[in-house]
């Protein structure tokens, strides 16, 4: 006969079956990241640690802009430190020269380029004056935004940064976490969540609650914009997340990019959104409260670590997440039929913003 003990055994058992282990994801997942802004580049050759490497952002003289690996693959002088010229970057050591792929066009001492005199490349786009980089020579997917809006609808405030004392995979499941969302941060939920995976690189979560919470800043907000919320929550790639707050007489919209950093902790780049017009007026008010928040939240999940067998059925949202983070596609589609994978093409097809 089945003890009490059993029966919670078996209940907890039939969240956790097929939770992923730490081993399973990527150290640094293949997505999107904030470089710096586009007005940098004026100054020069920009450089950033990403994807647990150095890297370098520059633009040409013809206006390209291109995010290369910083460590010269001659003997690893920064790039950074070196200058642009033409459309190459030129090494500060030997005066190597690299194209916006990465690859060596010039030697000034040899004539012949050994083949591994090229640079890692990064996919990179700019909006709203940002460059942003893809973990990874081809994007997997577009630069996230707002679904179904148009970026140049919207102007962005300056974006702000912190860090959090969790690793990347605590801060991705947050947005999924009811737990969390119920007791911390003192919503009362209207309805269930409602959790899809929009393609392989994108997961939806949509919460709709009362904010019931009697801190100064919820006090605020039921004053100012409303006593109810309506979440609608996108990670794109495990590292960009896309934020649209519909209260009663207001929107708020966000981006967040986070990224791993080598001491297990989270850097959080964070871009806050205005419509065109009057209520661009309002982008410092939004960004101070956005910043109060995620700051908030980052106190908050410090110190959590990823421990799959110490999961329990509240944590459905999270366990949920954490499936999906393991199961992210890491590379392009892959040549089959028309040149596409038959599966993982119709995937990449699907996960646009």
């Amino acid at each position: 006969m089945a003890t009490a003990g059993d029966i919670v055994t078996n209940a907890v058992s039939a969240y956790t079956d097929g939770v992923p282990p730490a081993s399973a994801f990527p150290t640094h997942p293949k997505t999107w990241h904030y470089v710096c802004p586009e007005a940098d580049l004026a100054r020069g050759p920009k450089g950033r640690r990403l994807f647990g490497h150095d890297v370098v952002a520059f633009r040409t003289e013809q206006g390209n802009v291109a995010v290369i690996g910083a460590r010269c693959s001659h003997l690893g002088a920064n790039l950074a430190c070196g200058k642009v010229a033409g459309e190459t970057i030129q090494c500060p050591f030997h005066n190597w020269r690299f194209g916006p792929d990465g690859t060596c066009v010039e030697i000034p001492a040899e004539k012949k380029i050994p083949a591994f005199a090229r640079q890692h490349s990064y996919a990179s786009v700019i909006r709203h004056g940002v460059v942003y980089a893809f973990n990874g020579p081809v994007a997997l997917f577009p630069l996230p935004f707002f679904a179904d809006e148009n970026p140049s609808d919207f102007v962005a405030a300056p974006a702000f940064s912190f860090t959090a004392d969790a690793s990347w995979l605590m801060v991705a499941s947050q947005g999924f976490d009811t737990q969390h969302f119920e007791s911390v941060h003192e919503r009362r939920l209207l309805r269930p969540p409602r959790l899809e995976r929009v393609s392989p690189f994108a997961l939806r979560n949509r919460w709709e609650a009362e904010i019931v919470g009697v801190t100064f800043r919820d006090r605020l907000l039921r004053l100012l914009v409303g006593t109810t919320v309506a979440l609608d929550i996108w990670n794109w790639g495990g590292g960009g997340i896309v934020v649209r707050a519909a209260f009663a007489h207001a929107y708020s919209r966000f981006l967040v990019f986070f990224r791993p950093l080598e001491d297990r902790r989270t850097h959080f780049d964070v871009h806050v959104f205005a419509p065109r017009g009057l209520a661009a007026l309002t982008l410092p008010v939004r960004r101070l409260f956005t910043r109060g928040h995620l700051e908030s939240e980052a106190a908050q999940v410090r110190g959590t670590e990823y421990q799959p067998s110490h999961l329990i059925g509240a944590d459905a949202g999270m366990i949920e997440c954490f499936r999906w983070l393991a199961a992210i596609p890491q590379t392009p589609c892959r040549p089959g039929i028309n040149g596409e994978h038959p599966v993982q093409a119709s995937a990449c097809r699907r996960s646009t913003p």
